[in-house]
């Protein structure tokens, strides 16, 4: 039985939104929920870059922004990988020891640009906790293509129809996971 729930949906599908509420779910149930989810940030209604956010802790850091002069480009972003290391070490070295679930809000082009979040993607998808998170859909080469291949992923394509029943759906497979 797979114990890593992938989201995957085109752009403003509603992916972050099925894993926020499957994390609250999850939560509502008592259980602890670590990891990391990327908001974006706006500035006057537009997007103009990515924060990533420890779960546990709330501490954010800089993912990707339009206005950085430096870092590996994925589109107009410039990612912030020192930042995005050191946030993904200290978020996934406290989910692995205080969470009873991890999630990941999302594994795509700009976080793996972080050597550091793909191998402690890696370590949570070996890991035997749940774990619930979004994936880009479109990636089908290196580590995005790799982690949809697992064996021990489930894979779940969020769209008008299916948004409203995934995260009761995923919360009860976790559930079944941990009993």
């Amino acid at each position: 039985m797979p114990n890593n729930f992938l989201v995957t949906g085109q752009p403003r599908s509603g992916k972050t939104t099925v894993v926020q509420k499957t994390v609250e779910l999850l939560r509502s149930n008592g259980l602890v929920v670590g990891g990391v989810f990327c908001p974006e940030v706006r500035l006057r209604g537009e997007r103009v870059g990515f924060e990533i956010e420890d779960v546990l802790s709330g501490e954010t850091r800089t993912l990707a922004h339009v206005d950085r002069d430096w870092g590996p480009s994925v589109g107009k972003y410039r990612v912030a990988v020192q930042e995005v290391d050191e946030l993904c070490e200290q978020a996934f070295s406290r989910a692995s020891t205080e969470a009873d679930v991890l999630v990941v809000d999302e594994i795509a082009p700009m976080e793996v640009h972080s050597d550091v979040f793909v191998r402690r993607v890696e370590a949570a998808l070996d890991d035997e906790k749940p774990l619930v998170a979004a994936i880009h859909e479109r990636a089908t080469d290196g580590f995005v293509g790799e982690v949809k291949r697992r064996d021990d992923v489930e894979l779940f394509a969020v769209s008008a129809q299916t948004r409203e029943a995934l995260p009761g759906r995923i919360d009860a497979l976790v559930g079944d996971c941990l009993e």
